[in-house]
């Protein structure tokens, strides 16, 4: 036998491990990662799950300190009521007894005005006859302007308790009122949101806090691994792309598991993606790929980082 018919079989087998190669797109199993930050900075005061524990939606993971946000609230719903109250006072308008206090007023002032004329014409004639002198009849004349002026503002103060209160006032209370009910709803809010909650099922990945432990605004207090649904991201070469569309039904070989589980393509990014050195063989490390998401059957229980892949038609 000739030796160049020995390395044939040898070169064959290498060539169809290779085209067998290029035929595959590889990834890791995946689930939504969601994390919950802190929305200010404050003390842990209980710590109600631990990191691998199974969660509901609505169930409490984490409870941050709620006394600042406690006094806020009082403080702020103290500041509604005062705004109500106003608000009330006006739309309500005079009551009787400060309309007749305000009628009596005005009647006494004008009494005393009625007499200071009478007084001013008394000294005006004495003081033509030179009876008295020039500084008392200026003095009449002073109290006889001063009681005109105080009568004045006595009827005006009367005509404002009968007019009742000016539409103007009203809006303006309201607005007030209005205010004070938002700043409190957004007070409720925030006292709210210092309870942390899952806001789906799932599996508390990280828990990185120690009760007590007083952290910033905005740092990650929890993560969680949502149950809802478990998918494949691997990296389709652009060769690909023709082949397997949105709403295809694929194989998914998993390591370490006998027979492949079906998956349903649910995305293929438009764009090319920065790749990781595992999803790539030699061959393709210079080829373009696209990040592509297989929903999985959520029964399958896979843990998340297996590696997968898909054979390519």
């Amino acid at each position: 036998m000739k030796p160049h018919l020995i390395y044939l079989p040898i070169i064959l087998l290498f060539a169809g491990c290779t085209a067998e190669e290029g035929n595959r797109a590889m990834g890791l199993i995946e689930r939504d990662r969601i994390m919950l930050s802190a929305p200010v900075t404050e003390q842990i005061s209980s710590i109600q799950v631990k990191e691998g524990q199974q969660v509901n939606a609505g169930d409490l993971l984490l409870q941050l300190d709620p006394r600042h946000a406690q006094w806020l609230i009082n403080q702020r719903q103290a500041t509604l009521t005062q705004a109500q109250a106003k608000l009330k006072q006006l739309q309500t308008g005079t009551r009787l007894e400060q309309l007749a206090a305000a009628n009596a007023a005005m009647l006494a002032v004008q009494a005393q005005a009625q007499e200071a004329d009478r007084n001013y014409v008394r000294m005006k004639d004495l003081w033509f006859k030179k009876i008295v002198a020039k500084a008392d009849f200026d003095s009449a004349k002073a109290i006889k302007d001063q009681t005109a002026a105080q009568l004045t503002q006595a009827k005006q103060q009367w005509l404002e308790l009968k007019n009742g209160t000016r539409s103007e006032e009203v809006v303006q209370a309201q607005a007030q009122a209005d205010a004070a009910q938002a700043s409190l709803a957004d007070a409720q809010q925030s006292l709210a949101e210092l309870s942390i909650r899952a806001p789906k099922a799932g599996v508390v990945d990280v828990l990185p806090w120690k009760l007590g432990d007083r952290v910033a605004a905005n740092v990650q207090l929890v993560t969680l691994l949502a149950s809802d649904r478990l998918y494949a991201r691997v990296y389709l070469p652009a060769t690909a792309l023709g082949k397997i569309n949105r709403g295809d039904t694929v194989a998914v070989w998993i390591d370490g598991y006998e027979h492949p589980v079906t998956g349903t393509v649910r995305n293929i990014r438009s764009s090319p993606a920065f790749t990781p050195y595992f999803a790539l063989n030699e061959r393709d490390r210079a080829r373009l790929m696209y990040l592509t998401e297989i929903d999985l059957p959520i029964d399958a229980n896979l843990p998340n980082g297996l590696g997968v892949e898909v054979r390519l038609p």
